[in-house]
């Protein structure tokens, strides 16, 4: 069961999940991509001492690639029907926690790259109050479209008669 399940009221029931973009996290898989790839290069090319650079770049690149996915993971932005909930980390947790009713406003904030992969930073503006802006988040105009959904009900059908 992960944070979000644990602190949900009775009755509260999630209405949208989101996560961070990979593409926060390219310099850390190129890292750790380029290590494996140097210790591939290290067997073959130093018979000698190869193994060992190979290991130790080995430990290097699965450890970043490993406390990457982790990091991702570990971060958690769900929409409930009553409030907006942000969690990061693992073993030192940050969450913060807004009510709907106290929300005035959620900023979307894309470049080209955002709008071509579908991520973008999210800040919510709430009263007196704001949230600190999430980076990178995948799908933000989602995001924005169920808050909007939730803040705002459809309108009852209008009686003819």
């Amino acid at each position: 069961m992960g944070y979000v399940e644990s602190v949900l009221a009775p009755g509260e029931r999630v209405v949208h999940r989101a996560a961070i973009s990979h593409w926060n996290f390219a310099l850390s898989y190129l890292v750790g991509v380029l290590c494996l790839i140097g210790a591939a290069a290290a067997v073959y090319l130093d018979r000698e001492r190869g193994p060992l650079i190979a290991a130790v770049l080995t430990v290097v690149g699965v450890i970043v690639i490993l406390v990457t996915l982790i990091r991702r993971g570990t971060t958690e932005l769900v929409l409930t029907d009553r409030r907006i909930i942000a969690k990061r980390g693992f073993i030192a947790r940050a969450t913060v926690e807004m009510s709907l009713a106290k929300v005035e406003s959620l900023h979307v904030n894309q470049g080209l790259i955002g709008r071509l992969f579908d991520y973008g930073d999210v800040t919510v503006v709430g009263t007196g109050s704001s949230l600190e802006p999430l980076r990178c988040i995948c799908g933000p105009l989602e995001l924005r479209r169920k808050l909007g959904e939730i803040a705002s009900p459809p309108a009852a059908a209008e009686r003819t008669g």
